[in-house]
């Protein structure tokens, strides 16, 4: 009982002395709030202007031997004629007007074209851009289309002009059925940024109290006297441990609320340029228990490991450099794994740190849940709660370390 006081003693003192300190207020709270909505508003925001942009403002040019008189009629009233978003413009010097950005796509007709169509003869239309500009390569779809309406007109009249059907080159047509609802697509699109923040926030949440806790104590010759205190070793470790990890899970909350307001504000922005918003989705709640179980193991296995990263460094800076190290660790897995689906995550994934967490956010979200996968990951991010925390503890009893110079 005394020892269970003493941890208490221990938390509640390092939590007054945490929400005293403004700054590490401002990156666990307010910062993880703010991060989730404004960046899926200026990347989702970004991606569907440039998506608008390419898609309304198609601008084309001519080759200099390709200007002439019949080839732009050719142009302007068969081949984008339908397609008022595309514009034929004269420019000097076609190449650098794709360069400098002013047409994105240059036809160049075959010198022959004209009798090789009156022959019925396929001719070549090259279609010059740069690939290196996306406005100008999303262009080269959209152009792709126009010629191949027009291929299609062409083809129509030769075939009439035979008195045979068009129908005939039209064997199938194809109908598609998606099978997915609303719910199961919101969530998919969820699954491919959300657990990667949701990580990435776990990880760093506690960054600024743990440096400050053990690091920034001893650079404060703070850490010394309160090793002579009642409280024993590992009740002070303890007590600084919980106060990490109630702030790692304060900035999960706190994204979580800056997630839900995002997509109170703007559900479309939520899609992060996916073409679709998010209009709602389901969890069935064992799924959602479990996955929110498996979250907060992660932020205790990262509070475990920054406190022992924040108990082997010299001073407050050192413990900087090594947390940053931390966060390059877990950003990896994060973006490798930004893009896989839920359907193809290997077995293996829901037992490897970090991984497990993301797995199982994706197979949650995605809608393929399988519970038997949900409970490796939260029985391996068991482990490596227990692993991080006797790092921390056996770091805390070390003499060396502690007062290391």
């Amino acid at each position: 009982m005394k020892a269970k006081r003493h941890v208490w003693i221990v938390f509640r003192k390092e939590v007054k002395d945490i929400v005293r300190d403004r700054k590490t207020l401002l990156t666990s709270i307010f910062v993880p709030m703010l991060l989730i909505p404004i960046l899926s508003m200026l990347v989702g925001g970004s991606i569907e202007k440039l998506n608008r942009d390419i898609s309304e403002n198609v601008t084309i040019a001519l080759t200099h031997e390709s200007n002439t008189g019949e080839i732009r009629d050719i142009v302007k009233n068969q081949i984008i004629k339908d397609y008022p978003n595309i514009s034929l413009i004269d420019v000097d010097d076609p190449i650098k007007a794709i360069n400098e950005s002013k047409v994105r796509v240059v036809l160049d007709f075959e010198k022959d074209y004209a009798s090789k169509l009156k022959e019925g003869k396929p001719f070549v239309i090259k279609l010059i851009y740069d690939r290196s500009q996306t406005k100008s390569e999303g262009s080269l779809g959209i152009l792709w289309n126009a010629i191949g309406d027009f291929n299609d007109r062409i083809v129509k009249e030769r075939l009439d002009s035979f008195g045979i059907d068009s129908e005939i080159l039209t064997p199938a047509v194809i109908e598609e059925t998606n099978i997915a609802n609303e719910e199961k697509t919101s969530g998919s699109i969820l699954a491919v940024s959300l657990p990667m923040m949701l990580v990435v926030l776990m990880a760093s949440g506690g960054i600024a109290a743990a440096t400050d806790l053990v690091a920034g104590e001893k650079e404060r010759n703070t850490f010394e006297p309160l090793l002579t205190t009642k409280p024993g070793r590992f009740s002070i470790l303890l007590g600084k441990y919980l106060a990490v990890t109630l702030f790692s899970f304060v900035s999960v909350v706190a994204t979580m609320i800056g997630a839900i307001a995002g997509f109170m504000i703007d559900p479309s922005t939520m899609g992060m340029g996916a073409g679709t918003g998010i209009t709602g989705f389901s969890i069935p709640p064992l799924a959602f228990l479990l996955v929110i179980v498996i979250s907060i193991t992660l932020g205790m296995t990262f509070s475990g490991l920054q406190i022992a990263l924040s108990t082997y460094a010299k001073s407050f800076k050192e413990a900087q450099t090594y947390m940053s190290f931390l966060m390059i660790i877990v950003m990896m897995p994060a973006f490798a794994t930004m893009l896989m689906q839920p359907n193809d995550i290997p077995v293996y994934m829901f037992l490897v740190p970090v991984m497990n967490t993301l797995s199982a956010f994706k197979i949650v979200l995605g809608g393929s849940i399988n519970y038997i996968y949900l409970l490796m990951a939260l029985g391996s991010s068991l482990v490596y709660v227990g692993i991080t925390l006797w790092l921390a503890a056996t770091l805390f009893k070390k003499e060396r370390v502690l007062f290391r110079s």
